[in-house]
């Protein structure tokens, strides 16, 4: 996996666009394939392919994780297409289908409509965020940057579960009302 240094997040609260996507099953758009879950968008996915029976066990256990808090990885290959099915065929030979997950390529730098208004002048643009987004569609927090490895994926499960929890906490508090 390719490293990154300097683990930022970023409050957003901002509703994701309507984005258009592509499926075996005809187009559709993002907020309509995944409702009332967790998305964790990774706005490069090709990053995430391990370099070795460590980092592929890592990436493993994270999805699982994910799984288990009802929160589905997604990608989103911003690159080049050469780039996106090298990403997609290594997802569908190498992990078993509980852990697959989708990558939908980008011929235009979709996701940038969250980063619009997002920084405040003079700073630099992020380089394939990652975006935690609830069950209503709204971006919760951006990670700017990232190390690829298990306390990475720690560090992103740790505060998945917490915002996971406290939209459940908040569910129960309306129903207890």
């Amino acid at each position: 996996m390719r490293q990154y240094e300097n683990q930022h997040m970023v409050w957003v609260n901002k509703a994701i666009p309507s984005i258009p996507v592509k499926t075996h099953f005809g187009n559709t758009f993002l907020n309509k394939l995944f409702t009332n879950q967790w998305l964790l968008i990774y706005s490069n996915p090709y990053d995430l392919i391990p370099k070795n029976a460590d980092e592929r066990k890592d990436l493993e256990d994270f999805l699982t994780s994910l799984r288990k808090m009802n929160c589905q990885l997604v990608g989103f290959s911003s690159r080049s297409f050469k780039e996106h099915l090298e990403c997609t065929n290594w997802i569908n030979s190498f992990l078993s289908d509980e852990d697959l997950f989708p990558v939908f390529y980008q011929s235009e730098n979709l996701m940038a409509t969250l980063e619009n208004g997002e920084g405040k002048k003079g700073d630099s643009k992020v380089l394939n965020p990652i975006y935690l987004v609830d069950g209503a569609g709204v971006a919760k927090i951006r990670f700017e940057s990232r190390v690829m490895d298990s306390e990475h994926f720690r560090s992103i499960l740790g505060k998945v579960g917490e915002l996971v929890l406290n939209g459940q906490l908040s569910n129960l508090r309306k129903f207890d009302s």
